[in-house]
């Protein structure tokens, strides 16, 4: 890791954009950068990393595995993300692995330097504590469509996310994890989608076509039951 820092990067970020200019530029003196390759560990579950991390290029797959060696993928973070921040409070092991999905640059806020921050400039507490709010929120609406909703609509919900996120593409393997299912399941809904002209399958890709109809599957509840 190496300093190269201005402060006004930082508002590329989510979670500074509300932050004056003097204190960005106390925090970005004390951030780091850190670069990562392909398929890379950024951070393992159940270590010890102390700080927040920032996405400032590429893109990281955050997931959770369990005993049997199953994963369930939490979020396909891109630049202007933040992870790891719950660990950075309150010291103990992250709580999910991050691995980098394509070539990545992060910036690095260390847990202690983050602390002290805090009391210095109470105005960054309430940002982070806005941007965990919005994680959890995230997670919230994770764990309704994994409980509540089909294959086909926790799909219809992820490509309008990446839509949305300007990512026009997504790989099926990819959707099929982050909708918490296997490949053949979700290559099943996804060609349903695509004879209803709501996606084009291309090599592997799933691209958006029709983003309006993809709403109306989301908010769906279908008599047939669940794919």
């Amino acid at each position: 890791m190496h300093l190269v820092l201005a402060s006004a990067q930082l508002r590329a970020f989510r979670l500074f954009d509300t932050l004056d200019d003097a204190t960005l530029g106390v925090v970005a003196a004390r951030m780091r950068r850190a670069h990562y390759r392909p398929g890379e560990q950024i951070v393992r579950e159940g270590e010890q990393t102390g700080g927040i991390f920032f996405v400032e290029r590429g893109r990281v797959r955050l997931a959770c595995t369990a005993a049997d060696g199953r994963e369930q993928v939490l979020a396909m973070l891109r630049p202007g993300a933040s992870f790891n921040v719950i660990a950075a409070f309150d010291g103990q092991p992250n709580p999910a692995t991050a691995r980098a999905m394509s070539i990545v640059q992060c910036v690095v806020l260390p847990a202690e330097a983050l602390r002290t921050l805090i009391h210095q400039h109470p105005e960054l507490g309430l940002a982070v504590l806005r941007d965990m709010a919005g994680q959890l929120r995230g997670l919230v609406v994770l764990v309704e469509d994994l409980a509540f909703r089909s294959v086909r609509e926790r799909l219809a919900r992820q490509l309008l996310q990446d839509a949305d996120d300007g990512c026009a593409e997504a790989t099926q393997q990819e959707l099929a994890e982050r909708a918490g299912t296997v490949r053949e399941i979700a290559g099943r809904a996804l060609r349903r989608l695509a004879e209803e002209g709501l996606v084009r399958l291309e090599r592997g890709r799933v691209i958006v076509l029709d983003p309006l109809r993809l709403r109306e599957v989301i908010a769906e509840r279908s008599t047939r039951g669940r794919i």
